[in-house]
């Protein structure tokens, strides 16, 4: 049964009521739930109302009631099927979401009922009054003011952590906007505005949950305060590599490796821990990385490849792990943690480490991040090496570390004090491209061009420019020089097109894509296959900007082509590696059909040019 109970403050005055009392769950655990009334007689009876309710209701939320507003459509009643109640409809919807791990469905099911549940539990996911903007917005704004235990401390809700409970909120309402037929018709969840990330401001105590980013000689400095060598080079390692700490420890010998085909050392990141369900038992166990870009292979430097060596990593078998607890097993993240802290306050205590940075172990990885944005590096190539799904992630966390970010924006402002251009990195060391006597004149019209071989591609952006060449760069492993051409001096040049060429030169980085290629065969008149490289048989995929041949935005694309030297040439490429594998098989069945008929053959002279097989 429900009850009400007074609330005192500390003068002994009645200052609210409060209705108590335990809900049944789907599991059959009862949980607390409590509703809130003004402290004066009107909310006395409109507790008493509410306890008469909450008994009628089976010790339930009434239905239509809104915690903390009561109820929001007053003739509301029992939804005509009980699927259509919140509490119902949004277990199940996260119950049956794919490709979500159970640890992490469980936990998103502890927020659904610690968050969603006791405010919406019994409302309509069809009904435009129980979820609405307002109502919605008034649930956020209560969230904001709700304090949460991080660690030993109480504080109140994160901004970061609000969105993402109403992600899961919005998550579960557009689903119902996507039922046959459609229970919504609108997800009011995106109407609503939330805390910036940064409204929280920062903690003194640097508890906060901004990224702390790390100088190398603040690194060294918390290394040399660690007491255990494993210690050390474990931090070392993960500062080298910016790796996960679930990839990090999952490391067995077979993936650190020198690359025979360039003799460089890399570490292939194709695992890592996972944490299972309570339902399977708990525990962990080693399973693929976070998502489809995390699995890579990345460069390993020198020094680092070259410690782990002397560390024996050769006499490992190969499915032993690198870092490991003393007994072979997964290296918990809370033992070497506990160890961090201490050598962080020693670095602290030693005026190595300022007061106001408080770095985690995770924040290695920032800092690797941040090392090889100042280096020059560009974001996609951070991507790649971090192992991000996306750009975006990227971009929002480490894009403002960009070092010419900071040069553009001072020379911006001195330009509008009109004083003289700001000085900068580029005016004192080599600039990344020639700047052409064509251009010399100061007011024409500048058309960045960048020089891959024979190949040129303009831009009307400087930056644009600069970042395909570094991307070019790391892509192909060849330099691509950035030269200034005037725009005159283009239509000379390329021509051709509408206004001369101008249409040609580019707004904004072109398109890279990665794709699968396999091949090329060739086969004599006689029918024998030979390939250049014996690796040749096997998909390999590499970027592929869509000026290239190559380019394409098709699962697959095979071609089996009459070569001038009297050969036939079958190969296949696409965004697809199973349908290229496929393709490849069957372009390699056309060239073997036709390879007699090349019509070089007859005269036995090349006639300059490849001829398709159709």
């Amino acid at each position: 049964m429900a009850s009400v109970h007074p609330r005192e403050n500390r003068n002994g005055e009645i200052t609210s009521y409060q209705v108590k009392w335990r809900q049944p769950g789907p599991d059959g655990k009862p949980t607390w739930q409590t509703e809130k009334f003004d402290g004066d007689d009107e909310g006395l009876d409109a507790a008493d109302l509410f306890k008469q309710a909450v008994d009628e209701a089976g010790q339930r939320w009434p239905p239509g009631w809104v915690k903390g507003q009561g109820y929001i459509d007053p003739a509301a009643e029992e939804p005509d099927d009980a699927r259509y109640r919140f509490e119902v409809y949004a277990l199940e919807s996260v119950r049956n979401r794919t490709g979500v791990e159970e640890y992490y469905r469980d936990a998103i099911e502890k927020e659904l009922r610690t968050y969603l549940l006791p405010t919406f539990a019994h409302c309509d996911v069809r009904s435009t009054e129980h979820f609405s903007k307002r109502t919605v917005q008034q649930w956020v704004n209560r969230m904001a003011e709700t304090k949460v235990w991080r660690g030993s401390q109480h504080k109140f809700m994160s901004p970061k952590t609000l969105r993402n409970l109403h992600g899961l909120l919005s998550s579960i309402l557009k689903e119902a906007t996507q039922e046959e037929p459609p229970l919504r018709l609108r997800n009011p969840c995106e109407l609503v505005t939330l805390p910036r990330i940064d409204d929280g401001g920062v903690e003194d105590d640097g508890s906060d949950e901004d990224m702390c980013f790390l100088e190398p000689h603040e690194v060294q400095a918390i290394v040399d305060a660690l007491d255990r060598p494993e210690d050390k080079k474990l931090v070392r390692r993960k500062y080298a590599t910016g790796l996960r700490w679930s990839e990090l420890t999952a490391l067995a010998k077979r993936q650190i490796l020198r690359d025979p085909k360039d003799g460089k050392p890399k570490i292939r990141v194709t695992r890592a821990w996972k944490r299972r369900s309570k339902a399977k038992g708990g525990g962990y166990y080693l399973g693929t990385p976070k998502s489809k870009r995390s699995r890579r292979t990345i460069r390993l430097d020198e020094v680092t490849y070259q410690e782990l060596l002397d560390d024996g990593l050769e006499s490992l078998k190969a499915e032993n792990l690198v870092h490991h607890n003393g007994k072979g097993e997964r290296l918990p993240y809370s033992t070497v943690y506990d160890r961090w802290l201490v050598a962080v306050e020693k670095a602290h205590a030693a005026g190595a480490l300022p007061l106001d940075k408080h770095p985690t172990l995770h924040d290695l990885r920032h800092s690797h991040a941040a090392a090889l944005l100042s280096a020059g590096r560009s974001l996609t190539y951070v991507q790649r090496r971090l192992g991000h799904e996306s750009i975006t992630t990227t971009s929002d966390r480490y894009g403002h570390l960009l070092p010419e970010a900071d040069d553009d924006a001072m020379e911006t402002i001195v330009k509008t004090l009109g004083g003289p251009p700001a000085p900068s990195d580029s005016d004192v060391e080599e600039v990344p491209y020639e700047l052409s006597e064509r251009a010399a004149a100061g007011s024409a019209r500048r058309v960045y061009v960048v020089h891959f071989g024979a190949h040129k591609e303009g831009f009307w952006d400087l930056d644009d420019a600069q970042a395909v060449s570094r991307q070019w760069e790391l892509d192909k492993g060849e330099a691509a020089l950035v030269e200034v051409w005037s725009a005159d001096w283009w239509q000379r040049t390329v021509g051709g097109g509408l206004n001369g060429g101008l249409n040609k030169v580019r707004h904004q980085v072109p398109e890279r894509l990665q794709v699968w290629h396999v091949g090329p065969a060739l086969y004599s008149a006689d029918g024998t296959e030979h390939v250049v490289c014996p690796d040749d048989h096997e998909p390999r995929a590499s970027w592929v900007w869509e000026w290239e041949e190559r380019f394409t935005e098709e699962p697959f694309v095979r071609r089996a082509e009459w070569r001038p030297s009297g050969e036939t040439e079958a190969e296949a490429w696409g965004l697809s590696r199973s349908a290229v594998v496929a393709a490849y098989e069957q372009a390699r069945a056309d060239a073997l059909r036709v390879c007699g008929l090349n019509p070089a053959l007859k005269t036995g002279e090349p006639e300059g040019g490849r001829e398709s097989i159709r």
